[in-house]
């Protein structure tokens, strides 16, 4: 380790963000398999307050990540939520498939803010498995949480199809909307997802049926005799969106 490594880590509580800042990208392209810059950069995450510094100093600490993962990796056992939450944040961007068993677990944390991080990063390791345990969380939470699942689904194109298909069959309307609503966001890649969106005209919660038509909606002209199904549903909101569908 030089001197100039031993400056930059001094630097990285300098009092001034910018310093900070500055300090953490110049240490993500110094070159140290001692691995003293890797446990400062990590040490330094675990307390910083700014969110531009933090990451700088999550980008660095991506670039040291061959030393830096056995401490990150004990991030995502801490007790502290945020360290949690962190220690995947590094991980997302890393996006390795030996990765996919530690992080799988955070995947139900009960704090939010781990678990939204979970998704994007067990999303990110590509590994197959992955959707089944993304899919455990369909239906729950609030908009923001529902949000990030279903984008850590869209991360898997048409290879999530299946596994959200199944989630149409759930016996929980929540689980029904969401998936549906997955679906939609995939647009034309769940095309063949047409049909199982298609019987839901017959389900009995309308905002079921609600969500249906709306993903059918993306899929072009494909889905145009799927959507007719809805025209007549007794709930306003679906035969109007149906209706919109068929003449647009």
């Amino acid at each position: 380790m030089t001197n100039n490594t031993d400056r930059l880590i001094a630097q990285l509580t300098d009092p001034d963000g910018t310093n900070r800042r500055h300090a953490a990208l110049a240490l993500g392209r110094e070159q140290d398999p001692s691995g003293t810059t890797a446990t400062a950069l990590v040490e330094r995450l675990a307390t910083e307050a700014d969110s531009c510094v933090r990451e700088d100093l999550t980008w660095a600490t991506v670039q040291h990540i061959d030393t830096a993962l056995p401490q990150v990796l004990g991030m995502l056992t801490a007790q502290d939520a945020d360290t949690r939450r962190t220690g995947a944040h590094v991980l997302s961007k890393v996006g390795d498939p030996v990765h996919f068993d530690a992080l799988a677990p955070l995947v139900s944390d009960a704090a939010s803010d781990v678990a939204i991080k979970a998704y994007r990063a067990v999303a990110n390791t590509g590994r197959p498995e992955a959707l089944a345990v993304l899919a455990t969380r369909l239906g729950d939470g609030d908009a923001l949480q529902r949000d990030a699942l279903t984008g850590a689904f869209a991360g898997f194109g048409e290879a999530a199809v299946p596994t959200l298909v199944e989630g149409l069959g759930s016996s929980d309307r929540d689980v029904r909307v969401h998936a549906a609503d997955a679906l939609g966001h995939l647009g034309v890649d769940a095309v063949t997802a047409t049909d199982a969106l298609g019987a839901l005209a017959s389900d009995p919660d309308a905002d079921v049926r609600l969500a249906a038509v709306a993903a059918l909606g993306q899929f072009g002209p494909e889905a145009a005799a799927a959507v007719e199904g809805f025209r007549s549903d007794a709930d306003r909101r679906v035969a109007a969106t149906a209706s919109r569908l068929t003449v647009s």
